[in-house]
């Protein structure tokens, strides 16, 4: 079974790293850059739902924070990535609702790690 996940991230090179990644692992991850295309895509059904929402919270110009509680009040666990370097941020996404934070760095080097433990532990 093909675990699919959402992502918010404007970075075009990092979507595709992401995508291309994860195809490597059986995983499928539909990319939005825009808030209204993540919580578009926050009410898929089916097959097409995604097991886990992904939320950079480096971006610029998209509110994160309101992708993050929009993925929590439809029930998705919910992980974020980020700037080791931005502890208000980090702060922030916590609040809102996300189970995990993690650096740039660490996602990217253990994506599909990453995201196995935050399905089998979402809490």
């Amino acid at each position: 079974m093909t675990i699919r996940v959402l992502a918010l991230e404007k970075d075009l090179f990092f979507s595709v790293k992401i995508q291309d990644t994860l195809r490597h692992h059986e995983m499928e991850a539909s990319i939005a850059r825009t808030l209204a295309a993540f919580e578009e895509r926050l009410d898929a059904s089916g097959e097409e739902r995604a097991s886990l929402a992904i939320v950079n919270i480096s971006i610029r110009g998209v509110d994160w924070e309101a992708a993050i509680r929009a993925a929590r009040e439809r029930g998705y666990p919910v992980l974020a990535f980020g700037s080791h370097m931005d502890l208000d941020a980090r702060a922030k996404a916590l609040q809102t609702g996300a189970q995990r934070v993690v650096a740039n760095s660490k996602f990217a080097t253990d994506m599909p790690g990453i995201i196995h433990r935050m399905l089998e532990q979402p809490e």
